[in-house]
């Protein structure tokens, strides 16, 4: 599948056939004496095995080919577009998939679990400039504080989700890429949705508001009105709000929600305090 390459020849083996599993150098090789056309390497083990005969495959190496497993990726994601090296051999553009309407760019990266990964994504442009990302991380999910600039894709580990089998790669991602994702400020997303829309979903992560549509349209009026979040310019039914910075002050809204203590007692859960309000409280 291309997923490993030739990595040229080993300097140095272990003989396993050996109890003592010598050491065996690549010395280079000679015709066989005895089978003309057959290339080996002559080695004496010095522990009792006598003379031993190595094929050139026994010192064969194998490396990861990223571009190589992004290409099998895309093949089982139904992508679209061109498969392009984002960062040499640790993020690569896959393609883009269609999900309910919208548009996804998919992303493979590896090493997403190493110190150096935070640099690796800041330099990675096409995943900062991408409106909808979806990565696939090879084999960990990464920290949260990697992502710069209060971007926050989805994100899913390739290893968890994927299986090798007699026909090859096998990934279902339609339970992947409806996960949320917020893109980096530099994607400048040009999509927009309604107060409404955006009250709607900052419903689904401000519990404390008790479904109230009316609250969340009124919150998020006044988070319009004081710039947290890119806007048409426009007030009243014909405002509109640009989706990505929504998103990520959506984050930050219910990253401080969680923060919060609560108080409870009797049963009863008290809800946030504003300054100067009076405790808001859901029976359970």
């Amino acid at each position: 599948m291309g997923i490993l390459i030739d990595g040229g020849s080993a300097e140095i083996i272990e003989y396993d056939d050996c109890d003592h599993q010598c050491t065996i150098e690549n010395t280079g090789f000679i015709e066989h004496p005895k089978e003309p056309g057959r290339i080996v390497c002559l080695h004496r083990c010095m522990h009792g095995c006598g003379l031993v005969l190595l094929d050139p495959a026994d010192f064969a190496q194998w490396k990861f080919n990223l571009l190589g497993l992004a290409k099998v990726v895309a093949t089982v994601i139904d992508a679209t577009g061109s498969i392009v090296e984002d960062v040499p051999d640790r993020v690569v553009l896959v393609g883009t998939v269609q999900f309910q309407m919208e548009t996804r760019e998919a992303f493979l990266a590896v090493g997403l679990g190493r110190t150096d990964a935070s640099t690796i994504i800041a330099s990675s442009r096409r995943l900062r400039e991408s409106k909808a990302p979806f990565v696939l991380s090879a084999g960990v999910m990464p920290p949260r504080g990697i992502w710069p600039g209060g971007m926050d894709p989805a994100v899913a580990v390739l290893a968890e989700h994927t299986t090798l089998g007699p026909f090859g790669l096998t990934l279902d991602p339609e339970p992947l890429l409806g996960l949320e994702t917020v893109p980096h400020p530099d994607a400048d997303s040009a999509d927009w949705i309604t107060v409404t829309d955006a009250a709607n979903l900052l419903l689904k992560d401000l519990p404390f508001l008790n479904g109230d549509l009316k609250k969340a349209r009124a919150r998020v009026s006044r988070a319009a009105g004081d710039n947290k979040f890119k806007t048409n310019g426009e007030k009243g039914q014909a405002r509109l709000i640009d989706a990505g910075s929504f998103a990520r002050w959506r984050l930050k809204q219910r990253d401080a929600d969680l923060d919060e203590p609560e108080i409870v007692t009797r049963g009863i859960r008290y809800g946030k305090m504003a300054e100067g309000a009076p405790a808001r409280r859901n029976i359970k």
